[in-house]
């Protein structure tokens, strides 16, 4: 027998160590598993987020009784802030002007498939959207995976009947 079969019979049955490879090996996958998870996580909280602001913009721009002017600049601070005047931002970066608010007249209030989109006793309705795109400015493992940069877009119509 060779010298270097010798070596290999003698670690043949020898499991010292084999935990340690085994944490080796297993540890990076974990690792990037779990940044995977919480960057995931992370991005779904910001467009939940944005959702609930836009959504409240659009409800209140829906039944505000002051001008557009006035009630748009309102809006777009509830949005981004979480209250009509002053308040804290609900996502780092999102400011008041990122929010986008138009005004709309339906024509016809069923879609083009015959289902009635807004009760109403007129052709016409005025409806208000409000919208917003944000970069998504996530933590290391997005830019990691070299994926780009990711857009959130967030939209929400509500029938005008407050003004």
């Amino acid at each position: 027998m060779t010298r270097f079969g010798k070596i290999i019979q003698r670690f043949q049955g020898d499991e010292n160590g084999a935990a340690l490879v085994e944490v080796a090996i297993t540890i990076p996958l974990v690792l990037l598993l779990s940044a995977g998870v919480f960057e995931f996580s992370n991005v779904l909280n910001t467009r939940l987020l944005l959702e609930a602001g836009v959504e409240d913009a659009a409800r209140y721009m829906a039944r505000c009784s002051s001008d557009w002017a006035t009630c748009q600049g309102l809006a777009q601070n509830l949005a981004a802030n979480g209250a009509v005047t002053n308040g804290s931002a609900r996502v780092p970066g999102w400011t008041p002007d990122k929010v986008s608010i138009t005004k709309a007249i339906s024509t016809a209030a069923v879609d083009g498939s015959g289902t009635e989109l807004y009760l109403s006793s007129t052709g016409t309705v005025v409806v208000v959207q409000v919208s917003t795109e944000l970069p998504y400015n996530g933590i290391v493992f997005w830019d990691y995976l070299g994926l780009g940069t990711l857009n959130i877009n967030v939209s929400h119509q509500e029938r005008v009947f407050g003004w």
